[in-house]
């Protein structure tokens, strides 16, 4: 009986290895094709890309965008290549992490390329999940959009912006750093997001732990800032009609929609403008299809891409040669997904803990 027992537990043993063996391979077997498509020369790399990728025919896209911007930029990519089926998912940044990450544990590999929010990366890196691709594309890629190696771009981002009521607060008022949030005249008038972790990463950055815990005590236990569940496009609504003077962590894109619409709403960008990590695009180490995925997310990558993005979508898109609706004036720091993603819990426990939460 207990040799039976440890037979089976052997042969368990050597089925995991063999598991485990074959799923290195295949994805050693993805990075290898696209490290060696890179390792051609441009012109031919282009050609081989494209002669495969018209064999594969297909590909499988799981977005962290809604449906309309998905679209938007899927049907771009099928005119420059209409030889490509892309079955594309519009799934939320969440949506995309626990599909991917279903199929991996089930061995059903069906994405071939996945956008989603950078600070699900470091855990899908973690789990063999992604495979390392170094676009062509990345020397046109602003400042903070690339990790050091060049393996997880990102594809846009969110800027942080205070946005406040033109009626209720006067010029001279107007804040011009953060800590100017802490005057009296600020007490019971702001409303902020009670997940408004990024912010506290990128004061953290800035600052160091201790000053940017302390600021956001302050903000809570002094001056009554009201922590809201609401969407942000909600809290900027509150703002316009009056019900908050101000929305400490509001988004940019959010603003310049409101005031298109004659909303009372201006906005101030501090110096530096903290910028949420960017949503990262990237191949999984099991794609079904590696060369029509490089097209992808290359294509993703380029400047057409990146002007739809801004034009039609109000995005702050990756690339350096095409300018956002608004520029930052100042300095810009992007919060690091590869940093910030592995102590998110850490990051979250510190903000509750800070705001009383």
């Amino acid at each position: 009986m207990m040799t039976m027992k440890i037979r089976r537990a052997a042969s368990y043993l050597i089925l995991a290895v063999f598991y485990l063996a074959a799923f290195q391979t295949a994805q050693a077997g993805v990075e290898e094709t696209l490290a060696e498509l890179n390792g051609k020369p441009s012109e031919e790399r282009e050609k081989v890309l494209i002669e495969n990728a018209r064999k594969e025919a297909t590909l499988t896209f799981y977005a962290a965008t809604n449906l309309r911007d998905t679209q938007e930029v899927v049907a771009g990519f099928n005119k420059r290549y209409p030889f490509i089926k892309v079955a594309f998912s519009s799934l939320g940044g969440p949506g995309v992490l626990n599909k991917v990450s279903t199929e991996y544990r089930a061995g059903a590999y069906q994405a071939d390329v996945v956008t989603l929010t950078g600070t699900y990366v470091p855990e899908l890196i973690d789990k063999k999940v992604l495979a390392r691709y170094r676009s062509p594309m990345l020397p046109f890629l602003r400042k903070g959009f690339v990790d050091p190696e060049g393996y997880w771009p990102g594809v846009y981002a969110i800027g942080y912006t205070i946005i406040y009521n033109v009626r209720r607060v006067s010029a001279k008022d107007i804040p011009k750093r953060y800590e100017d949030l802490l005057n009296p005249r600020w007490k019971d008038n702001m409303i902020m997001d009670m997940e408004a972790h990024d912010l506290l990463a990128g004061l953290i950055d800035l600052w160091g732990e201790s000053k940017a815990t302390a600021f956001l005590r302050r903000l809570a236990s002094e001056q009554k800032v009201r922590f809201s569940s609401q969407s942000h496009s909600f809290m900027t609504q509150l703002v316009a009609t009056g019900e908050h003077d101000l929305i400490v962590d509001g988004y940019v894109h959010n603003a310049i929609a409101f005031k298109e619409k004659a909303a009372p709403l201006d906005f101030v960008m501090m110096n530096p403008t903290f910028i949420r990590p960017p949503s990262t695009i990237a191949i999984t180490s099991r794609s079904p299809h590696p060369h029509a995925a490089a097209l992808l997310l290359d294509y993703h990558l380029s400047k057409e891409a990146s002007e739809i993005m801004v034009k039609n979508q109000g995005r702050w898109a990756p690339r350096k040669d095409v300018p956002w609706t608004v520029e930052p004036q100042g300095e810009t720091h992007v919060v690091s997904a590869l940093h910030w993603g592995p102590k998110i819990r850490q990051l979250v426990d510190l903000f509750n803990k800070s705001v009383g939460q």
